[in-house]
C-alpha cells in the first residue's frame, strides 16, 4: 500500500479517535481540522496511515466518486480503522458491479413499502418497552429499557434470529466493535462465533417464516444470494441493525434532555418528531473515525493528491457540522429543513436500513413523548459515560419522569 503523500516533514500525525472523543460534545481538534487542515494524515487504532478529510463536499466526494473504493478495504495490506477487519465480498466491501448484483438482490426485503407495513408492530413494541420501565419505578435507565431491546427485538424478528439469544450476539457485537487493539485474538473470537452462529441459522435452511433470511433463502436461480453470501448478509444486519440504532436513540434522548427545552418542544409538538429524528441523526455523533475508501487512481483532493492505494477516512460527523453546509450547526435546530445529513452515507452505499431505522427512532420517541412528557436526566448530563467503540453512544442512560 502506498504511503499517504503530503504532510511531509510534519513531526506529529494525529491519531484517530481524537484525545477528547467518547463525549457529548465533538473535540475541538474536529473544528480546527474542518478549518485549517480540511484535509490531513491521520493514524488509525489498528497502525494505518490514512488521510482524513472533514468538510461537508469533500466527503461527499470520497463517498460518492467510484475512484474511491470500498473494495480496496479488504485487499491484502488494506488500512484498518478498527480492530476487526471486514468481511470480503459483502454489501459493505464491495464495488459496482458486485456491489449492485447483491445490492439488487436484497434491497426489496428493506423497501419503503415492506418497512412501512410493519410500522404498527414496531410503534406497539415501543409503547410495550416504555409501559414496562414506567412500571418498574423511576429512576430507570432508558438504554437497557428501551434503546437496546426495541432494536434487538425488531431485527431478530425481520432475520428470524431466535430472541432468547439476543445476550450471546450482543456480547459477540460488543467485541467486533472494539477499538482496543490488545483484544484482537477476542475480536476474532468473536468475528467467527458470530459467523459460526449465522452459518447454522442459515443452514437449517429455509422456513416458514417470512423471514428476511427464510425469503433469500428460497431465492431460486442462477443470479441467487451464495450461502457465504446469506451468512455475510446476515452478519452484517445483525450487527447493525441492532447496535447503531440503540446508540443512536439512547444518544438522541441524551441529547434532547441535555437541554430539557428541546424535550419539552418536542412534547407540546409531537408532529416534530420526523424531522427532529434528521436533525438529531445529524447532530449526534454514531462514530468518532469515519467511513474508509481506498483510492484506485490518483486522485485531486481538496488541494493535494491521493496516490492510489491511500486510504481516505470521510469524517461523517464532522461534515455533519460544516457551517458551509449547515446554519448554527452545533445547535439543535429541531424543525431545521431535513435532507441535507450524512448520517446514513450516501450513493451507491447508502444504508439499506436507513428506513428502518428512521421509523424505529421516530416510534421510540413517540412512545416516550406520549407516556412520559415530564422525561428528565436522572443525572448531570456531564457524569453520562460514553461507550469507547466504533460505534458509540452511552453507556447507559438514567432517567426519571
Amino acid at each position: 500500500m502506498a504511503m499517504p503523500a503530503g504532510n511531509e516533514g510534519c513531526p506529529h500525525v494525529p491519531e484517530i479517535p481524537l484525545p477528547d472523543s467518547f463525549r457529548f460534545d465533538p473535540d475541538p481538534e474536529w473544528a480546527r481540522l474542518r478549518e485549517q487542515q480540511p484535509i490531513t494524515r491521520v493514524r488509525t487504532i489498528a497502525g494505518s496511515v490514512v488521510w482524513l478529510v472533514t468538510r461537508y463536499d469533500d466527503v461527499r466526494t470520497v463517498l460518492t466518486d467510484p475512484r474511491f473504493s470500498r473494495a480496496g478495504t479488504v485487499a491484502p495490506g488494506a488500512p484498518r480503522v478498527a480492530v476487526s477487519s471486514p468481511l470480503p465480498g459483502t454489501l459493505p466491501t464491495t464495488d459496482p458491479p458486485a456491489h449492485t448484483r447483491l445490492r439488487g438482490l436484497v434491497s426489496g426485503v428493506f423497501s419503503r413499502r415492506r418497512i412501512e407495513q410493519r410500522r404498527g408492530w414496531i410503534a406497539g413494541l415501543a409503547g410495550d418497552l416504555v409501559d414496562r420501565m414506567v412500571a418498574a419505578g423511576a429512576p430507570g435507565d432508558l438504554r437497557a429499557a428501551l434503546a437496546l431491546p426495541l432494536p434487538i427485538q425488531v431485527i431478530c424478528e425481520l432475520l428470524g434470529v431466535p430472541y432468547d439469544d439476543r445476550d450471546r450476539f450482543r456480547a459477540w457485537t460488543e467485541l467486533a466493535y472494539s477499538l482496543v487493539p490488545a483484544q484482537a485474538e477476542q475480536v476474532q473470537g468473536a468475528m467467527d462465533a458470530l459467523t459460526g452462529y449465522l452459518a447454522g441459522l442459515v443452514a437449517d435452511g429455509p422456513g416458514v417464516g417470512d423471514d428476511i433470511l427464510t425469503e433469500l433463502a428460497g431465492d431460486a436461480g442462477d443470479d441467487a444470494l451464495s450461502t457465504d453470501e446469506l451468512v455475510a448478509f446476515g452478519m452484517n444486519l445483525l450487527v447493525a441493525g441492532h447496535e447503531t440504532t440503540a446508540n443512536q436513540l439512547a444518544s438522541f434522548v441524551a441529547t434532547l434532555l441535555r437541554e430539557p427545552a428541546h424535550w419539552d418542544r418536542l412534547v407540546a409538538e409531537p408532529e416534530l418528531i420526523e424531522t427532529a429524528v434528521e436533525e438529531l441523526l445529524r447532530h449526534t455523533r454514531l462514530s468518532e473515525v469515519g467511513q474508509l475508501r481506498v483510492a484506485t487512481v490518483d486522485v485531486p483532493l481538496a488541494g493535494v493528491t491521493v496516490r492510489a492505494g491511500d486510504g481516505v477516512m470521510a469524517a461523517i460527523a464532522a461534515a455533519n457540522r460544516d457551517p458551509r453546509a449547515f446554519d448554527r450547526p452545533d445547535e439543535v435546530v429541531l424543525d431545521r429543513e431535513p435532507g441535507r445529513h450524512l448520517a446514513f452515507g450516501i450513493g451507491p452505499h447508502f444504508c439499506l436500513g436507513a428506513h428502518l431505522a428512521r421509523v424505529e427512532l421516530q416510534e421510540a420517541l413517540r412512545a416516550l413523548a406520549a407516556r412520559c412528557p415530564r422525561l428528565r436526566l436522572a443525572v448531570p448530563a456531564e457524569r453520562l459515560r460514553w461507550r469507547h467503540v466504533l460505534v458509540s453512544g452511552v453507556e447507559e442512560l438514567p432517567v426519571t419522569w
